[in-house]
């Protein structure tokens, strides 16, 4: 799980166009903290830092306890698209990416 955190921080600050101190100040968290959690160093981080890092990256914090095959920074966003519209719209949507990816 400590490899998947740090990926997807590493991932989403880049594709942000972030620098860590830019992160860092976003979050209201250290440098070091950021630099450590990208290297995997992430032993006694409090569930508040962490929220604050997601927010600061537009993530939620369940995004960095999902399956490790679905913490890609695309396949995120295109859950948190598809859990974002009403139930009937997701299934359509849902749907309609299931017929282009069989084509």
């Amino acid at each position: 799980m400590q490899t998947s955190i740090s990926k997807l921080v590493n991932q989403k600050r880049r594709a942000l166009d972030l620098t860590i101190e830019q992160l860092a100040e976003r979050a209201s968290v250290s440098v070091s903290l950021i630099s450590r959690i990208e290297r995997g160093e992430l032993a006694n981080i409090s569930l508040n830092k962490l929220q604050s890092i997601a927010s600061a990256l537009n993530l939620t914090l369940s995004d960095f306890f999902t399956d490790d095959a679905l913490t890609g920074i695309h396949t995120l966003e295109l859950i948190s698209y598809l859990k974002s519209l009403p139930e009937n719209q997701r299934e359509i949507v849902s749907e309609s990416i299931l017929k282009i990816l069989k084509l």
